[in-house]
């Protein structure tokens, strides 16, 4: 059990309650509202737990995690964006309007389209005007706004949780119409925040699907200090932990595929910073099976300054493997599960 466990968890809940009613001395969850900047406008479920996490679901923007800290300190990353509301529109100056947006620890990229802007071929959509689909980078998902299904403390439950759900809708007549169903939870007493999806085809014809999920870490959790393990080449880990991560002004930014080297189900990347209270780690568990693509992003960029994770399911309409493109049929679905833990090196 990590050292800085609190007592709470030794206690029943009925004696948890005589010392906090309405649970609020140990978790909570609310709907706010953003009242000033760029922001203004959007709604945010502000999470926090016994166990020192905190972080923001910002519902109007693919119900994705805006933000994230672990006793105070910063874990996810925030550009100088500021969550623009409403966002900026993602097709704009040639397909790249996303970093007019981009900003978060966890950003959803898809649903039919992750990685630069392109045009396809749009002729499973059979309308005389649709002759092509462009396709704006990492897609359109996360600056579309959620629909709130619930949210809430579950007491009731033999292990307390957190808990919040959304329904997130990309559509277009004549085309794609992909729905996101997602869950987010975290114990009041655990320390792994759960990411549950369904992407269903509420559409009639063929549409293609892809997703990545853009899981984006900050200073001072990245910094020259910041070392990665898991489920990946020996050498890779000690080629990364041995450079150079400090910001700087010329530092172009770069995208590294990386085999995963895990024979079971589930494979975990984690990240350790030894510097910051005694060591903090962060460990993200995904299937790559449901998600068989795997890269980092490096953006030391002064002023930039960020670190990503990032699994996915690319669809390559171009390829003729048979187990690269996804194409789901009207009612199918697809799902997809990713865990994220934060807590002292070594607990």
């Amino acid at each position: 059990m990590d050292k800085f466990a609190p007592a709470e968890l030794r206690m029943s809940l009925d004696e948890l309650r005589r010392r906090t009613v309405d649970g609020r001395g140990v978790s909570d969850i609310r709907l706010l509202q953003v009242e000033d900047g760029p922001g203004r406008g959007q709604r945010l479920l502000v999470v926090r737990n016994a166990m020192g996490i905190a972080f923001e679901i910002a519902v109007d923007r693919g119900f994705d995690i805006s933000a994230a800290t672990w006793r105070g300190i910063n874990i996810g990353w925030n550009s100088a964006n500021g969550m623009p509301w409403p966002p900026h529109p993602v097709d704009a100056e040639d397909g790249v309007g996303f970093y007019r947006n981009l900003d978060g620890f966890v950003v959803t990229c898809g649903l039919d389209h992750i990685g630069g802007a392109r045009r396809d071929n749009a002729d499973r959509y059979i309308h005389k005007h649709r002759k092509q689909v462009f396709n704006p980078l990492h897609g359109r998902i996360s600056s579309q706004r959620a629909t709130i299904s619930g949210y809430g403390i579950d007491w009731r439950t033999d292990v307390p949780v957190i808990w919040a759900e959304g329904v997130v809708r990309q559509s277009s007549v004549f085309a794609e119409n992909l729905v996101l169903q997602r869950r987010i939870e975290i114990d009041v007493f655990g320390n792994v925040i759960r990411i549950a999806d369904t992407v269903e085809n509420r559409g009639f014809r063929p549409t293609p699907h892809a997703i990545l999920y853009h899981v984006n870490f900050g200073y001072p959790f990245v910094d020259q200090a910041l070392e990665i393990s898991g489920n990946l080449s020996r050498e890779m880990a000690a080629a990364f932990n041995g450079e150079d991560k400090r910001p700087r002004e010329d530092f172009v930014d770069c995208y590294q595929e990386i085999p995963i080297a895990s024979d079971l189900w589930t494979a975990s990347i984690e990240l350790r910073n030894r510097a910051l209270l005694g060591g903090i780690s962060a460990k993200l568990s995904f299937s790559h099976k449901e998600l068989p693509n795997f890269g980092i992003w490096r953006a030391f960029q002064s002023g930039v300054y960020a670190f990503a994770l990032e699994p996915a399911r690319h669809f390559d309409p171009e390829s003729n493997s048979a187990e690269d493109p996804l194409i789901l049929a009207g009612g199918e679905t697809a799902k997809y599960k990713v865990e994220l833990s934060l807590s002292a090196m070594g607990a």
